[in-house]
């Protein structure tokens, strides 16, 4: 039996098996630490920069719209944003144990999930 570091993974089920396999959040989080325990990277796909790329476009859309509270991106998400851009393109090619470190990416997808609810 392989031990598992369970970093992130209810994010990264949510980010990218969720949906696809329709399953709910904690079932996608088992698949990711069963594709850890095999040896598997978790990748950032051109699916999930998409998807990504849709949220921003859907915050910047809602910018544009009738003023009011809670429309729009906030500061804290516009810098998740900066983050983001800056983490993706380096993220596949970092060795397993820093991909899964507190400050990686899926920790600011996860913070960007939280905050466009």
């Amino acid at each position: 039996m392989t031990l598992v570091r369970p970093a992130h993974t209810s994010t990264i089920g949510y980010w990218k098996y969720m949906r696809r396999y329709g399953v709910i959040i904690h079932h996608a989080a088992a698949l990711v630490i069963a594709r850890r325990a095999i040896g598997f990277k978790e990748r950032i796909t051109g699916e999930l920069k998409q998807k990504i790329q849709a949220v921003k476009e859907k915050l910047n859309r809602k910018v544009n719209s009738l003023p009011g509270e809670g429309k729009g991106m906030t500061r804290k998400v516009k810098r998740l944003f900066n983050r983001l851009d800056e983490k993706i393109p380096v993220y596949n090619g970092l060795d397993r144990f820093k991909q899964e470190s507190f400050y990686s990416v899926w920790h600011d997808l996860k913070q960007l999930a939280l905050s466009s609810r």
